[in-house]
């Protein structure tokens, strides 16, 4: 898993259940995870300054890998 990555949540968690977002910053134990339409929601408010960056554990996130896509015509 890296920065840029398109994530699926894969947790417990019902907020972040089968939710999408954008990996954009990776720390060793979490990656700090993009969730268009939740900023300010669910794990973002935790710290102001994460500005609506959730904090996932690493082993709650699945990364969407592009080959697994079917291509629309």
């Amino acid at each position: 898993m890296k920065s840029g990555d398109l994530v699926k949540y894969i947790g417990k968690t019902s907020f972040y259940r089968d939710r999408v977002g954008v990996v954009c910053k990776m720390r060793p134990e979490f990656a700090l995870v993009y969730y268009a339409g939740a900023e300010r929601q669910g794990r973002s408010l935790v710290d102001a300054r994460l500005c609506g960056l959730h904090p996932m554990s690493i082993n709650e996130l699945e990364v969407i890998v592009s080959d697994k896509f079917v291509p629309i015509v």
